[in-house]
């Protein structure tokens, strides 16, 4: 499930993910220590209900890439409920302003958003334009269920959906309305900017928290983790959905190396505590046990 709706879900998606040259890599994690692609909640034995959610992003081709450049998406949650909540993140502004964060050794408490140095851009403060969590419930979507999805504030339509062409195809089909992971070129860092970070492999770009609520006893839930192909930055010419990747330390400003985007997903499994009948007999189980 989560590979379908993470890889294939876009327009065109089989074709972008065959010619994948950037591998996105959802992973979740309760502690901040131990990352996988799914996770099972229990608030039931003592789980607080907080999954802690990263992205990275690796090349997979074989041109040139030194380093990170540039890649906007949507981060998106499906098969949400009204219980599950998106822990605040910082929203606007970039690298020098409080738009990115730094991972500062308390995962569970944050901060959240993008990280240092990938928010060399972002939306103006106190603009208009900040990141906010949109809510979907079909047919809005074309899916069943309720979704979360991450994008700029005037960005109210789901991934890939209104004009194709003009200003208005921000609103959501040019790939332009997500969450804008950029690094500098090393050439222009400035003496106020974080450190250019090289490689090429499990770059970690965003982290993000979401809070999931308990489920009723004798029932399960699962969220689905994903970051659709169409609201991903798009190749005017090819109308690829691609990542940007520096070729050099120097002399390559705009990342010159791109790279179609395979997503692998995750999702959460929320457990649910043992029902009443269950419990009985658990108890009469121990009973018998002592008898003895």
């Amino acid at each position: 499930m989560k590979i379908l709706i993470g890889s294939m879900l876009a327009v065109a998606g089989l074709a972008v993910a065959a010619n994948a040259q950037t591998r996105m890599d959802i992973q979740v994690s309760k502690d901040g220590v131990n990352w996988s692609s799914s996770v099972s909640v229990n608030h039931a034995a003592g789980d607080t209900g907080r999954v802690l959610v990263r992205y990275l992003v690796s090349y997979t081709g074989t041109a040139p890439a030194v380093g990170f450049a540039s890649l906007t998406f949507q981060p998106a949650f499906g098969n949400v409920r009204a219980s599950d909540s998106i822990a605040p993140f910082a929203n606007q502004g970039n690298n020098l302003n409080g738009g990115g964060v730094a991972n500062d050794g308390t995962p569970l408490d944050g901060p959240f958003g993008r990280l240092l140095p990938f928010a060399s851009t972002g939306p103006t403060l106190g603009g208009a334009q900040s990141y906010i969590v949109h809510t979907h419930v079909d047919p809005d979507t074309g899916l069943e269920g309720r979704y979360y999805r991450i994008a700029r504030n005037d960005v109210t339509r789901w991934a890939g959906q209104g004009p194709t062409t003009g200003t208005a195809a921000v609103n959501n089909f040019n790939g332009a309305g997500g969450m804008a992971h950029v690094q500098k070129s090393p050439g222009n860092v400035g003496p106020n900017d974080p450190p250019f970070m090289p490689g090429n492999t499990d770059i970690e770009i965003l982290r993000l928290a979401i809070d999931v609520g308990a489920v009723a006893q004798g029932e399960s839930h699962t969220i689905d983790l994903f970051a659709p192909l169409e609201g991903m930055s798009r190749n005017a010419t090819t109308g690829a959905r691609e990542a940007s990747w520096f070729a050099a330390l120097s002399g390559d400003n705009s990342g010159q190396t791109k790279g179609a985007v395979e997503v692998m997903g995750a999702e959460i499994m929320i457990v649910p505590a043992p029902g009443a009948l269950a419990l009985m007999g658990l108890g009469g189980l121990v009973a018998t046990r002592r008898r003895r």
